[in-house]
């Protein structure tokens, strides 16, 4: 296990319809066959949408299970519901695998500082960060670690590709076989976790109220 978050593969049938979704209110639902966490525990959503690849991976904690399904605390779920991909923007063309390992950062020169992987791809990762890393063009030192003995840590050269306030994205110059190996590990989980279907039985396609939450 790389990290001891319930991987969700979610599917919506349009941008239109995960946007409807998100306005139900703070945070997230989820059908309660989809996940089987109680309050507290942690979830990974993989949303997937018919008319792109490109697609959020979205890091929560349950809320409370509900007559509605359950409730996620999403952080992410309000810029999700105004994200919509440009037609004429590049393509990914390595899929990402969400994860929670620990990543040591160095950044040149500088001291390094312990913080979470959220997804990582062949060709970059995307950290969650609370300090300065760099600026776009800046090299950095990484080590992934897993959570347990099991999978050893695994070196790699990067360099800063964005940043933000709370998260910055790397891109991966240079790494070693573990790294491979980590990879496979996370494309590997992701593949056995069943896809569930959005449609219209959920509450979002109906007016009215959402565990005591109006509709705007």
């Amino acid at each position: 296990m790389l990290d001891e978050s319930w991987p969700v593969r979610y599917r919506f049938e349009s941008l239109a319809a995960l946007q409807r979704h998100l306005r139900l209110g703070p945070g997230f639902l989820l059908p309660e066959s989809a996940l089987p966490g109680g309050p507290g525990s942690r979830a990974i959503v993989a949303v997937a949408i018919s008319a792109t690849s490109d697609s959020p991976l979205l890091h929560a904690r349950v809320r409370e299970r509900a007559r509605d399904g359950v409730w996620l605390d999403l952080p992410a779920a309000r810029p999700a519901a105004r994200w919509t991909p440009d037609p004429g923007g590049p393509r990914r063309r390595h899929r990402r695998f969400a994860c929670e390992l620990f990543v040591e950062v160095q950044p040149n020169g500088g001291t390094p500082w312990l913080c979470r992987a959220l997804d990582l791809s062949a060709r970059g990762l995307r950290i969650a960060t609370g300090f300065e890393i760099g600026i776009r063009g800046d090299d950095v030192r990484a080590v992934l670690i897993p959570p347990d003995g099991h999978l050893g840590p695994a070196e790699l050269r990067a360099r800063v590709v964005w940043a933000g306030s709370r998260e910055s994205g790397l891109q991966i110059v240079d790494h070693a076989q573990p790294f491979e190996t980590l990879l496979a590990v996370a494309a590997g989980r992701w593949s056995r976790v069943e896809e569930t279907e959005h449609d219209a039985s959920c509450i979002c396609a109906q007016r009215g109220l959402a565990t005591g939450q109006r509709h705007p």
